[in-house]
């Protein structure tokens, strides 16, 4: 992204912004184009699905069931 103003994807009103500085805290970003923001939701659910599906969050599957699992 160079130059111009970057697109936010804003959680709380599900909207996209634009910005040159990150508005919130409640917003993810900052993408290229406003398209680009306005698909951050099933972007950033797809990243959590894989992610949940790799081993790296298996220490934090056990967690969530209950097992008592050691983070250091």
């Amino acid at each position: 992204m160079s130059g111009g103003q970057a697109y936010w994807y804003n959680l709380s009103t599900q909207a996209v912004e634009r910005a040159d500085a990150r508005p919130s805290e409640d917003t993810l970003g900052p993408f290229a184009s406003a398209a680009e923001a306005e698909d951050a939701p099933a972007l950033f659910l797809e990243h959590a699905r894989a992610w949940l599906e790799s081993e790296e969050s298996e220490r934090f599957r056990e967690m969530a069931e209950g097992d008592d699992v050691d983070l250091a």
